[in-house]
């Protein structure tokens, strides 16, 4: 069973980081990729 919990912390950071430069794009494409990451995450 793989777990996704790094690459889930990271993109949490990164998007944080984002979000305080004002980076909106770059925060959606971010948090789309994680929300695809959780679904997998609960698929299993």
């Amino acid at each position: 069973m793989k777990t996704y919990s790094n690459e889930i912390a990271k993109l949490q950071y990164q998007i944080k980081r984002y979000q305080a430069m004002r980076n909106g794009t770059m925060c959606q494409m971010l948090t789309n990729k994680l929300q695809k990451l959780l679904e997998k995450q609960s698929a299993m």
